[in-house]
């Protein structure tokens, strides 16, 4: 079975919110399954169920159960893998059971060290922002009338407009001049920077009633989320924004000087004036999660994979000393729903390449 990648879907890391399933009653025969592992796994896997590649998930000291369902889904066609579809088809329930308890019976591997990353991408991402930061704000918190905050806001609304304003598409040429060195990657990771911040609430701004703008903005909340949080990557969050420019962007699409895809309803210059109040004195809270350890984002990871306490669902894989690079494959292809798990496909969308990184060299080196 040499070359054939058994972890390459072995390891649903967050089956975890699935429905845990029956446990088996078959016996194990332990010394079956490592003759079975020995034949038909070993090339990838090793007698001692690490990993051979760094893309291959290590099985040693996994839950019986997890791999029992996982072999079960490439049995049954509900993971694709040629390979193994085939070796698995012509397995008895006594030869997977047998497997799934060799590899379980096993003990931890060593904890390979991995260097925890140093957050430079948030660090560069902070960097390439200081070019914005004179007219948006330190960390993209807005304090001059008529200049939009940054912090918060959506990472791919931040992309967009940022590309907009670096090809003209958006009329700005002072913008579009700053902008011109600024290569992709640079623009990614200062969108990440910004949506990361968060700012304190406005006080009251001197127009406009918050109370009837809480009314009047209702049906705004339809895209822009309640108290004008957007969750949705392309719109923008309006809570703790600058209100004097949301005055004025507000009146743009009314007077249709800006392209309005959500057909807004026509308001007047005072609902207007009462809704940017509204906004400008709601807390803007950070749209994804900045500079964190990877033991701080590993908490919400261990509330599945390692509860308190320490009671585990029989599914859930172990993520403690797992390879790094089968760690960071899979949380990506989580993230880009290549896997089946609306509960990770949910979690792992806010998270940016380095957050994966972090996470993985975290597991990887328990």
């Amino acid at each position: 079975m040499k070359n054939i990648l058994l972890g390459l879907a072995i390891f649903t890391l967050l089956a975890a919110c699935s429905k845990e399933p029956e446990s088996t009653e078959t016996v194990i025969d332990l010394a079956a399954g490592k003759a079975i592992a020995e034949a038909d796994c070993a090339d990838c896997h090793g007698m001692d169920g690490r990993g051979e590649t760094s893309e291959i998930p290590h099985l040693t000291a996994q839950p019986l159960q997890y791999l029992v369902d996982a072999m079960h889904a490439y049995r049954d066609g509900g993971r694709l893998h040629a390979a193994l579809q085939d070796m698995t088809a012509g397995m008895s329930e006594a030869d997977i059971v047998n497997i799934a308890g060799y590899y379980s019976s096993l003990p931890p591997l060593e904890a390979t060290a991995v260097a925890q990353l140093d957050n430079g991408a948030y660090k560069h991402g902070a960097s390439v922002a200081a070019l914005c930061e004179d007219c948006h704000g330190e960390q993209g918190v807005s304090s001059t009338e008529g200049i939009p905050s940054l912090a918060g806001q959506q990472p791919a609304y931040l992309i967009v407009s940022t590309q907009e304003y670096k090809n003209g598409t958006r009329g700005n040429q002072d913008k579009s001049e700053m902008l011109a060195e600024l290569g992709q990657v640079d623009i990614e990771k200062m969108a990440m920077y910004f949506a990361a911040q968060s700012a304190p609430a406005r006080p009251a701004p001197p127009f406009g009633d918050p109370v009837k703008g809480k009314a009047a903005s209702a049906s705004c909340g339809k895209c822009h989320g309640a108290r004008g949080i957007s969750h949705e990557p392309l719109t923008p969050s309006l809570a703790g924004q600058e209100p004097v420019y949301l005055t004025k962007a507000i009146r743009a699409y009314r007077d249709h000087e800006r392209v309005d895809e959500a057909n807004m309803p026509e308001r007047t210059n005072e609902q207007i004036a009462d809704i940017a109040a509204y906004y400008a004195t709601q807390q803007a809270e950070a749209s994804v999660e900045g500079a964190l350890s990877g033991e701080e984002i590993a908490a919400k990871c261990d509330r599945c994979h390692n509860p308190p306490s320490g009671i585990r669902k029989l599914n859930i894989p172990t993520l403690r000393g797992q390879s790094h690079d089968y760690l960071v494959k899979a949380m990506k292809e989580y993230r880009q729903e290549d896997r089946d798990s609306s509960m990770m496909h949910k979690m792992s969308t806010r998270y940016t390449d380095e957050m994966i990184e972090t996470i993985a060299s975290y597991y990887a080196a328990q």
